[in-house]
């Protein structure tokens, strides 16, 4: 007994005030608790007083409660541990209401952060709705036939880079379908000088007015081919814009195409009083093209220089090598073209005379025809004026890859 008194003793006050009497003792509240364990009929038989034969009374001492613990061994109770103090239980008490603050606090801030993440998830929700309902209703206006709407720009993230793209989707749009109502326009427009002519013909023969003749006849025929004429440049300008032109490319000497075109134009300069020369520089690498396609394109873009080229005036067709092909340059020493029209001159039915006259603008076909001819074979065609600073006119130069 004296044993398990000592045992008893030193795992409550003597424990606790030598290794625990410290932080661990004051903190689990058992440095003066007093214990006891007795056996199955109650008897003491160690005390943490270690003061001879004790017996704890069943009843508070000192207003201390009695804690009981049962032994058991085998399932079975053969003695019980005693404890007197309060202490423990405050301890008890204390971790309690520990568990209880931190569980109120964990509580808290999950209600906290679960009102926080709503509003944030609102306001995430809304900053993407927003600009989708923005983008949804101009689209709706778009489909309607409205081809102006537009959706601001206020921000630069991927909204924005959406925004930005829709709007110039719309501009293309509005641009294409400007394109298209200026085309049937133009087309009415370019079909009625000659239908008109042939009626106005025919009806003077009907009347009486004039004969049945041979000239008559050949002014039917004039009108009638310049009909074809413009519907074989619709029908070539169309399928060129839409890639179904047909091309029978082969390797050739671009010079020697030149020459051919210079030489045929030489009887109209000379008429109009035009110096037409050709210049070739380096010799120029062999191209893989369609010989008569391109030469078709030398022919308007000279015959475009002469039209607008005055008496005694230059047109200079130059030929040199570049580091992408072949590059030829027509030169006039005409008018040249306003600022204004230059971004224009290669639109259908364009034409810098505001009169709109056949004598000084064509069809206002040719130059369309040619740039995407030149483009159909990879090529790039573009105008300048005046082409240099030190002459008025304008120059038109388009480069042809070479054959590899």
């Amino acid at each position: 007994n004296l044993q398990f008194n000592r045992i008893v003793a030193t795992s409550s006050d003597g424990m606790m005030g030598g290794m625990m009497g410290g932080m661990m003792g004051s903190m689990m509240g058992m440095a003066e608790n007093h214990i006891q364990v007795v056996d199955q009929q109650g008897a003491v038989i160690a005390d943490s007083s270690v003061s001879g034969t004790i017996s704890l009374a069943p009843q508070p001492l000192n207003g201390a409660a009695v804690q009981r613990w049962a032994i058991l061994v085998d399932g079975q109770e053969v003695g019980a541990i005693l404890a007197e103090g309060s202490l423990m239980s405050a301890s008890l008490m204390h971790d309690a209401q520990i568990v209880q603050g931190v569980t109120r606090a964990v509580l808290l801030a999950g209600l906290i952060a679960g009102v926080v993440g709503m509003v944030l998830a609102w306001l995430l929700v809304r900053q993407i709705t927003r600009p989708l309902a923005t983008l949804t209703s101009a689209s709706e206006r778009i489909a309607n036939g409205d081809l102006a709407a537009r959706v601001s720009i206020a921000s630069s993230d991927e909204f924005g880079t959406l925004a930005t793209t829709f709007n110039r989707m719309a501009t293309n749009l509005q641009t294409q379908e400007t394109l298209r109502r200026n085309l049937v326009a133009d087309v009415a427009h370019e079909l009625r000088t000659p239908l008109t002519g042939i009626q106005g013909t025919v009806e003077a023969i009907e009347d009486g007015i004039f004969p049945l003749s041979t000239e008559q006849i050949g002014s039917i025929h004039e009108q009638v081919m310049l009909l074809n004429r413009l519907v074989e440049d619709l029908r070539t300008l169309t399928n060129a814009e839409a890639g179904q032109i047909r091309l029978d490319k082969t390797a050739f000497d671009l010079a020697e195409l030149c020459e051919s075109e210079v030489q045929a134009f030489q009887a109209q300069a000379k008429i109009h009083q035009i110096h037409l020369q050709l210049s070739v520089g380096e010799k120029p690498p062999l191209i893989n093209a369609d010989s008569q396609r391109i030469g078709q394109v030398l022919n308007n873009l000279l015959s475009n220089a002469l039209r607008h080229t005055p008496a005694n005036g230059k047109v200079e067709v130059t030929l040199s090598r570049t580091q992408q092909g072949a590059q030829v340059a027509v030169t006039d020493s005409g008018e040249g073209i306003n600022t204004e029209d230059l971004a224009h001159v290669f639109d259908r039915f364009y034409r810098t005379d505001a009169s709109r006259q056949r004598q000084t603008g064509g069809s206002g076909l040719g130059l369309a025809i040619a740039r995407q001819l030149v483009e159909a074979h990879g090529g790039k065609l573009w105008a300048e004026s005046p082409p240099s600073e030190q002459s008025n006119g304008s120059r038109f130069i388009f480069i042809l890859p070479s054959a590899t």
